[in-house]
């Protein structure tokens, strides 16, 4: 049975993503997943912005830490789901991935070399923007490398899925916020295999 982790990071409850994560929970529990939602500005797993002196002060006991990290080690699939803002993610996010995919969990070095600590997972993406979609496909190209090679093929984790949902024409619309949400939920599952050629590159670093 597939165990599914999907992660959220928008200030509102009202942001279209959650409606994104309910969809996508809906089909995975219809096909006997187990799902959880973690989202990271309701959670009680709170975590203040990472700060240390010395590297090796992460490797210090942190319960919340290890907690977060034990849902991620649970699940088969992780999912992010957030806004783009600036052109990146959220703070929150950013500071989700600063305190828990980091050494020695989500990858350690051995001799020299880096050992992925997340093998045998995958990972889907999907960012919700507003403004036009050519200027996210050519400014955002950078920070969709940086999530596959830099964050997900770093750490062992496939990509299967991204995918840009822009919002400005469905303000207002609800006929069409429910047929992007059926369309959502139809490709649930589906893989994108344009990013076949970004996970054998970052594997090529491994």
């Amino acid at each position: 049975m597939r165990k599914t982790l999907i992660i959220t990071a928008h200030p509102s409850s009202k942001g279209f993503t959650h409606l994104i994560a309910g969809v996508l929970k809906d089909a995975r529990t219809e096909k006997g997943g187990t799902v959880e939602i973690f989202d990271l500005y309701k959670t009680d797993l709170k975590q203040d912005f990472l700060k240390f002196e010395d590297p090796r002060e992460m490797k210090n006991p942190d319960p919340v830490r290890d907690a977060i990290q034990a849902k991620m080690a649970w699940a088969d699939e992780l999912i992010f789901i957030h806004p783009l803002w600036w052109l990146t993610m959220p703070a929150i996010m950013k500071n989700f991935l600063d305190h828990n995919i980091a050494s020695p969990f989500a990858f350690h070095y051995d001799n020299g070399k880096r050992i992925p600590g997340l093998c045998g997972r995958s990972a889907r993406l999907y960012i919700t923007c507003d403004g036009p979609i050519l200027l996210y496909i050519c400014l955002g190209l950078p920070f969709i490398i940086n999530w596959v090679i830099g964050i997900f093929t770093f750490c062992g984790i496939s990509t299967d899925y991204f995918k840009i949902i822009r919002m400005l024409p469905m303000r207002g619309d609800d006929v069409k916020r429910k047929k992007v949400l059926e369309k959502i939920k139809k490709n649930s599952f589906r893989r994108s295999f344009s990013l076949k050629g970004l996970n054998f590159l970052g594997n090529m670093f491994q």
